[in-house]
């Protein structure tokens, strides 16, 4: 079971580094006729919501991965169900250069408003997942290697998710009406995952 769990954990940073790969891969402006300086300095400054938006997923899906790994590094063993669990962590989170992308076309446009919600919406639906596996792995702590260090970090875990999943869902709402003040809220969130999955025994889960 650990060289299973082992398997697990190189998968999953596999697909972590793909989505990283693929938020980028959009970036970038095709050649076209009457090309200077001045014209291109434009053309790449016109396109300041695909580099916000980038930046903004590249930061999210970083923490992510923060938060996935030290999940994993105090596992014993992974079962039938955290394998599921996963899959579902992953499948969304290689499905984030859609929203993504989404939004850094859309900012700016009569389409905004949809563009950022879906982007919020799909974000914290990551959180879900996530919590989904804490949930489990909290409720099955045999599988966990140390449970003195394990158990409070992860509960610690849950309540950040809870209070990110109903950050997540006001913002969402939120964007129908102010998108601005929402894109710049799903901003701040990772700030603030940054924050929540600190923990002052990150010697252990190095």
């Amino acid at each position: 079971m650990e060289k299973q769990s082992a398997r697990l954990e190189a998968l999953s940073d596999g697909i972590f580094g793909v989505a990283i790969t693929l938020l980028a891969i959009e970036i970038g402006i095709k050649g076209y006729d009457g090309a200077n300086n001045v014209n291109l300095w434009e053309k790449i400054l016109e396109r300041w919501p695909e580099y916000f938006s980038y930046f903004n997923s590249f930061a999210t899906v970083l923490l992510i991965w923060m938060g996935h790994n030290k999940i994993f590094k105090q596992l014993r063993s992974a079962n039938h169900w955290i394998i599921l669990i996963n899959g579902l962590v992953l499948l969304l989170v290689v499905l984030f250069p859609y929203p993504t992308k989404t939004v850094g076309t859309f900012i700016g446009t009569n389409a905004e408003n949809t563009a950022v919600a879906f982007y919020a919406a799909f974000t914290g639906s990551i959180s879900v997942s996530m919590l989904i596996l804490n949930l489990y792995v909290l409720k099955n702590k045999r599988l966990l290697i140390d449970q003195e260090k394990s158990v409070p970090w992860i509960k610690g875990m849950i309540k950040g998710q809870v209070i990110g999943i109903a950050s997540y869902t006001i913002i969402t709402g939120l964007a129908f009406y102010f998108s601005k003040i929402a894109i710049v809220l799903t901003f701040l969130m990772w700030v603030f995952w940054a924050i929540a999955m600190k923990d002052k025994n990150d010697e252990f889960y190095g």
